[in-house]
């Protein structure tokens, strides 16, 4: 018999949760015939789950609920049954009788083991996700002319970094410099810095690199680059598409970036990703590059360099009376997008860049100090060389293991045998997929990417979900076995094979942490990392040896 019943909405969750509180009680009947005209009938299938040596004081149940119409009902549709399923989690009786009989002294340190153990068993059942999304923050430019000025100044830097032929678009003043500022080439392309995959043979080109590298968490954020025209602030994505934050303010006419425009020289180009604040639920402007500081480019300038002009603040205007990366400012809910600057280490400094990284709930996150608390998937190798426009070979990017994917397309089931008239198809357990090729074509890539049957099942159920046709997938190095990642509705193709065999590369080199730790810490003298390794291997042989030899 229920007693009480408390339902918990959970919109950061896959589920919502009910908190039933009941009693039980012995009846003289084994078996209560269902009440006369009753129209359902509801089947159980039922499995419990607990830990053999006790050490765990809750019991999963796992039920299937079968709700058919019943032989006798009347109005009978031959409907197919509906099947349903619950998850509950019930306290043994041991535990709660030990929760009953204990003083209020002994019973708090106990309730809160029993918390964090049930805490720990809904994590795994219903864990939580980042709802929030940095596209909901931001809304499309309402001032046209001021996205076709920020175009014409990136347009600007690429022709200087082509021809070191300066000609701003944006006057010193703020707007456009001349009548011609506006013409916005067609044809133009993102100008921002891309990287390439990290192998193994990088590290020793870093560590003898005569100029030096700088090394930084990898974002997971969305890039953009944040260009100031005096008036207002433009955010350019990899298509070209001008953005802007959502005004904090009911007027949704107002500037929301108007704290900050007085502060920064008109021209400045800023390169950085928007990333959600994970405690502050907010979205943040991460700087990590300056290409242009008020009407002065810098991409010809080492990293080094343009590094001071983020760091000390040189594009700031003369009448500027504040911080524009005050810490202060990540609080202030009117600022719509604060700033926030990118921290770098040199190379041999990578353990403690590492220490800020922790992992929470399967999502690995770099927390230092009250601005940096987000995602992040990995480590920027950042050279100290005037900046690339488009692909940079010396721009290095390495992932961990697990988050390296790739995408695939669905393909349909294949007929298999090779008389006329077979009709047998492909094994229900076995998915085609592929990926593009040359020309447009596809590569068959079933042979390579077989899918464990619960991770093809889980697919299969998104699949049916969003309709998607592209599938992202990875690879575990230390199981051998490939894993569902997600459905990719918003990709109409896969990735192309020249990258698939990049990414390939990469997971077969399982190239981890504790070795680039290790590796780029080596501060002078020879990289004896693999003679190192063969010696522990050997000492962990003869450590087996002489316990096999002692059982």
């Amino acid at each position: 018999m229920k007693l009480q019943t408390m339902d918990l909405a959970l919109p950061s969750a896959h589920y919502d949760l009910r908190i039933s509180l009941s009693t039980e009680e012995k009846t003289d009947r084994d078996l209560i015939e269902p009440p006369p005209g009753y129209k359902t009938k509801r089947l159980k299938r039922r499995r419990s789950y607990n830990r053999r040596d006790k050490s765990f004081a809750w019991q999963l149940d796992v039920t299937e609920v079968t709700i058919d119409e019943s032989e006798d009902s009347l109005s009978s549709s031959g409907e197919p049954a509906e099947i349903s399923y619950e998850i509950e989690v019930e306290l043994s009786e041991a535990s709660t009788i030990k929760l009953i009989n204990l003083d209020e002294n002994q019973a708090k340190p106990f309730a809160k083991q029993l918390a964090e153990q049930l805490w720990w068993m809904m994590r795994q059942i219903n864990p939580l996700s980042d709802v929030l999304d940095v596209d909901s923050y931001l809304r499309e430019h309402v001032q046209h002319d001021a996205v076709k000025l920020a175009l014409a100044q990136c347009h600007s830097l690429k022709k200087f970094s082509e021809a070191k032929e300066w000609s701003p678009a944006v006057a010193p003043t703020g707007g456009p410099a001349s009548d011609d500022a506006l013409r916005v080439p067609k044809n133009i392309h993102f100008i921002g810095c891309m990287p390439v995959n990290f192998q193994r043979h990088n590290i020793e080109d870093i560590q003898r690199s005569e100029r030096g590298y700088f090394l930084s968490e990898k974002t997971d954020g969305v890039r953009y680059l944040m260009v100031f025209t005096g008036h207002t602030v433009v955010l350019l994505d990899r298509s070209h598409k001008g953005m802007q934050p959502i005004p904090t303010s009911e007027d949704v006419n107002a500037e929301p970036m108007q704290s900050i425009i007085p502060l920064i020289q008109p021209g400045t180009v800023l390169d950085g990703e928007v990333v959600i604040h994970r405690e502050l639920r907010r979205p943040i402007f991460i700087v990590f590059d300056v290409l242009c500081s008020g009407s002065r480019p810098l991409l010809n300038l080492p990293f080094e360099d343009r590094l001071k002009h983020s760091t000390q603040a040189l594009f700031r205007t003369e009448n500027a009376n504040r911080d524009m990366f005050a810490p202060s400012a990540v609080k202030d809910k009117n600022i719509p997008l604060p700033l926030v600057r990118k921290n770098f280490v040199r190379r041999t400094e990578l353990d403690r860049l590492l220490s800020y990284v922790n992992e929470e709930r399967g999502i690995r996150t770099y927390r230092n100090g009250d601005c940096h608390y987000h995602s992040t998937d990995g480590i920027i190798f950042q050279p100290n060389r005037p900046y690339a426009i488009g692909t940079d070979i010396h721009l290095l990017k390495w992932k961990y293991l697990d988050t390296v994917t790739i995408d695939v397309e669905i393909l349909p089931p294949q007929q298999r045998g090779y008389h006329a008239g077979c009709n047998n198809m492909d094994d229900e357990d076995v998915l085609r997929v592929g990926v593009l090729g040359e020309d447009g074509t596809m590569v068959d890539m079933t042979r390579f990417v077989k899918l464990p049957r619960c991770e093809r099942l889980r697919l299969e159920a998104d699949r049916a979900e969003t309709k998607a046709k592209i599938a992202e997938v990875g690879f575990d190095p230390d199981t051998g076995e490939w894993y569902y990642q997600t459905m990719r509705p918003d990709k109409l193709t896969s990735n192309h094979i020249s990258t698939v065999i990049g990414t390939l590369l990469e997971l077969a080199e399982s190239l981890g942490t504790n070795e680039l730790r290790y590796r780029m810490g080596v501060r002078g003298g020879r990289d004896t990392y693999r003679k190192d390794v063969r010696s522990m291997q050997k000492q962990l042989l003869d450590f087996q040896r002489k316990k096999n030899a002692g059982a």
